[in-house]
């Protein structure tokens, strides 16, 4: 891959991410929240926000997709490879592997900074 693909690729796959996670400003209520008002319980409330609502499941069959089409990329150019090439067989699994791995901890961190960048304008409204 160029580091063209590296590069626009995340950016899609964020892009589509966090549209799909954050609620519409119609639905987002401003609950203000008093007297529970730590940092922990407002982060748990909104990350509970962004993954329980409808526009989630579009965003976990994203995830799936994705880890579903590294999968086969990576199965398909072995196959292609052992099929075709005379050289001894190899294994793209640990790449796999690694490149699903990236994918999941990527996924994991933009979820927290979502929920983070929430939580902070959520308390910044509430004072």
């Amino acid at each position: 891959m160029s580091i063209s693909e590296v590069t626009i690729l995340p950016l899609i796959y964020s892009g589509m991410f966090i549209f799909f996670l954050v609620p519409s400003a119609k639905k987002e209520s401003r609950k203000v929240h008093k007297g529970q008002s730590t940092f922990l319980f407002v982060f748990k409330d909104n990350l509970a926000k962004m993954v329980f609502q409808k526009k989630a499941v579009l965003a976990l069959a994203l995830f799936g997709i994705t880890l579903f089409i590294i999968q086969s990329v990576f199965a398909g150019a072995e196959w292609h490879y052992n099929a075709h090439s005379g050289y001894p067989p190899i294994s793209y699994k640990s790449s796999a592997l690694f490149t699903m791995s990236g994918t999941i901890i990527y996924t994991a961190m933009l979820l927290l900074a979502l929920g983070y960048g929430r939580t902070i304008k959520s308390m910044k409204n509430a004072k």
